[in-house]
């Protein structure tokens, strides 16, 4: 079995939809970012930068769970595992990955910052210039 733990962000949406994908059964663990509860001592054991999502693939025979953390390898992990969504050489890999970097070094950025603008209770003008990229 596969466990997500995760919150709904971006990074975390991107695993649960990969899943669905392949047709690969899956629990979601909710993770409450806003009570802290990926900075606990058992939350830190599995991923020590305390974010989220985090997946452990219980699935996996003779070499104990497997638990990674970060979408993008989440991502590839899952890909190579079950040959799908990821073609295996050639040019179209690499658009595959020019991609995923895209989101996870461009994109996901932004929304981070935009995600904490939304869920802090003070306004935050310079936080959300950054975040629309003025």
């Amino acid at each position: 079995m596969i466990e997500v733990l995760a919150f709904p962000t971006p990074n975390s949406v991107k695993v649960p939809i990969a899943l669905e994908e392949m047709e690969l059964d899956y629990r979601l663990v909710p993770v409450n970012l806003r009570q802290g509860e990926q900075k606990t001592d058992a939350f830190k054991a599995m991923n020590p930068n305390a974010k989220i999502p985090v997946l452990i693939d219980r699935s996996v025979l003779g070499d104990g769970d497997v638990v990674l953390s970060e979408s993008a390898a989440i991502l590839v992990y899952l890909a190579e595992k079950t040959g799908q969504l990821l073609p295996k050489n050639g040019p179209h890999r690499g658009k595959v990955f020019e991609q995923l970097f895209f989101h996870a070094s461009g994109l996901s950025p932004a929304f981070l910052q935009a995600f904490l603008v939304a869920i802090q209770s003070l306004p935050q003008p310079e936080a959300q210039a950054r975040a629309i990229g003025g």
